[in-house]
């Protein structure tokens, strides 16, 4: 899988650790504490970066917290907020001066100035079980719910709710051509936004062929391409691609072989590179495997820190590097309940 040797020494120096398969001691091995990694110890359901890249921001689902991490240097948690029972979904305003939450556990949304990280609203919204949310512009926001059968839009000016004809799903915006495209159970739908609804296009992406999970759904502007991360809910190990597929005519992109379920996708700014987060380990421990998005074809192998998460990886845009949360082996040595799958923030430089 690794090139040749001088890369996968590069990979080592720049991310050193294993997990061990079958109890089986590799021949070389490398502690957690040779990355670059930021002990958390919380369990996450979300992560975005700013445009600049001096900051993440993570949902703290257990502890009803968001994190403001500094990234411009060494890794340090800057601000913690309280904001409601289970954040599930994050994202920033066009200017990052604006971060909107979903609360699974309250049926509302909380909107935080990004400088302080006071709540500046909260909006209670008619969705049970919010699932993901996404601005269109900086005034309306598009939520969706593991349960309920429509999204709704939220205004965060006025505080007014409209019910949309689009149906739940892992959400993805094109900003500048105003196109939501949602993933769901069975397919990717595209939908058109006039102003004030959304209206289904004709395009609808090839179904998976089953009834599948969907852990994380990117959009890339320069490829204008959609990437998507699945698992089959009964099956889980039988999905051993990361999908996508192109967004003028929702036709099929190509698939990227990682022989496990992807739990997260990050492609580079360019969208020449494509990073993805499979749930399997190989021989010497978790790898975030890098594609060529053209050829679809592995060319590079990052070394994680411990197991990965779901919508647990992202890339700043100035390319430079890749964020990911991963589970420790050893940290949930405790009965707490909430101490379970604990996971911290790892930094990787990424390879030019």
């Amino acid at each position: 899988m690794i090139k040749n040797n001088s890369l996968l020494f590069l990979v080592i120096i720049f991310s050193s650790c294993s997990l061990y398969v079958d109890n089986e001691m590799p021949d070389i091995h490398f502690e957690y504490s040779d990355f670059d990694i930021l002990e958390l110890g919380r369990t996450f359901s979300d992560m975005t970066i700013t445009e600049d890249g001096k900051s993440l921001f993570l949902a703290d689902y257990n502890n009803n917290a968001i994190l403001q991490v500094n990234t411009d240097g060494p890794l340090s948690l800057k601000n913690t907020t309280v904001v409601g029972s289970h954040p599930i979904a994050l994202d920033l305003n066009s200017d990052n001066s604006r971060i909107a939450v979903a609360l699974e556990g309250e049926s509302k949304i909380a909107l935080l100035n990004t400088n302080n990280m006071n709540v500046v609203n909260f909006f209670t919204i008619s969705l049970m079980n919010v699932n993901d949310l996404i601005f269109i512009n900086d005034s309306i926001l598009v939520i969706s719910s593991k349960t309920d059968p429509a999204c709704i839009t939220l205004n965060v000016h006025s505080s007014e709710e409209s019910s949309q004809s689009v149906l739940n799903g892992e959400l993805a915006m094109d900003l500048n051509n105003h196109i939501l495209y949602v993933a769901t159970s069975s397919s990717i739908k595209k939908y058109n936004w006039d102003g004030e609804r959304f209206y289904q296009d004709s395009n609808v992406s090839d179904p998976y062929g089953f009834l599948g999970k969907v852990h994380h759904m990117v959009y890339n502007p320069a490829t204008d391409i959609v990437f998507s991360c699945i698992s089959d809910k009964d099956k889980e190990n039988d999905v051993q691609h990361v999908y996508s597929y192109r967004c003028t005519d929702m036709t099929f992109a190509g698939k990227y072989l990682i022989r496990s379920p992807g739990l997260a996708v990050a492609i580079s700014e360019n969208g020449e590179r494509v990073f993805t987060a499979p749930t399997d380990a190989d021989e010497i421990g978790v790898f975030i495997i890098e594609f060529d998005q053209e050829t679809k074809l592995e060319s590079n192998y990052y070394l994680s820190a411990g197991n990965l998460t779901a919508r647990g990886l992202t890339i700043d845009k100035q390319g430079q590097y890749l964020y990911s949360l991963v589970n420790i082996p050893g940290d949930d040595d405790s009965f707490e309940p909430y101490s379970d799958y604990s996971f911290d923030l790892q930094r990787i430089a990424i390879l030019d």
